[in-house]
């Protein structure tokens, strides 16, 4: 009777150490994609609210102007005399409100994807932007805000309308883990009013 040899293999031998490690690292790395992808779409979120709240204040606005100027049309066909102090004032106001309802929307435009405008404020005739923007490794965050800031001097549909736009400063905060910047810009405007935007 002859002897049989057996090969035994052992199929539920434990992954090795470098398995076991490239595992976690691509673990890692999708945890860190799914992290910079939730961030991403949160800000295009807040951008679009915003985007979404200029909108409404810019059909309030020329929803305001349509009723004033049928008020107008109204009084002129009833044959009531306006004085010229009325005319001025309704014109006033009709330009003012086209003025803030086109620089808001331009200024909406030209906002990139990874910047978004948190607040806005208008005082002593200057409007001040504030926001957030993300952080690249290969470009100083100064670089990031002064590149937006040339964006808006450039654009001659808004920057027409202020007598000068600058930087005013900025900070870094880490939110969740993730480093974004927080700046103010100033524009001076070239027309008095009486306007707070917050």
């Amino acid at each position: 009777m002859s002897d049989k040899s057996y090969i035994i293999i052992n199929l539920n031998k434990a992954e090795s150490a470098e398995t076991r490690q490239q595992r976690i690292k691509e673990q890692v790395r999708w945890a860190i994609f799914g992290t910079l992808l939730f961030f991403l779409l949160a800000v295009n979120v807040r951008v679009w609210i915003i985007s979404y709240g200029y909108d409404n204040i810019i059909d309030k606005k020329q929803t305001e102007i349509s009723r004033l100027k049928d008020e107008i049309n109204k009084l002129q066909s009833e044959g009531k005399n306006l004085s010229k102090d009325d005319i001025l004032s309704f014109a006033n106001l009709e330009q003012d409100r086209f003025l803030w309802a086109r620089n808001l929307e331009k200024m909406g435009a030209l906002t990139p994807d990874d910047i978004a405008i948190t607040g806005l404020r208008y005082k002593r005739q200057k409007l001040i932007i504030k926001g957030i923007a993300l952080t690249f490794e290969d470009r100083k965050d100064f670089e990031i805000i002064d590149e937006y800031v040339q964006t808006l001097r450039k654009n001659k549909e808004f920057s027409n309308n202020f007598s000068k736009i600058k930087y005013v400063g900025h900070n870094k905060v880490n939110v969740r883990g993730q480093d974004i910047i927080r700046f103010e810009i100033e524009a001076s405007s070239k027309k008095s009013g009486k306007k707070n935007f917050s």
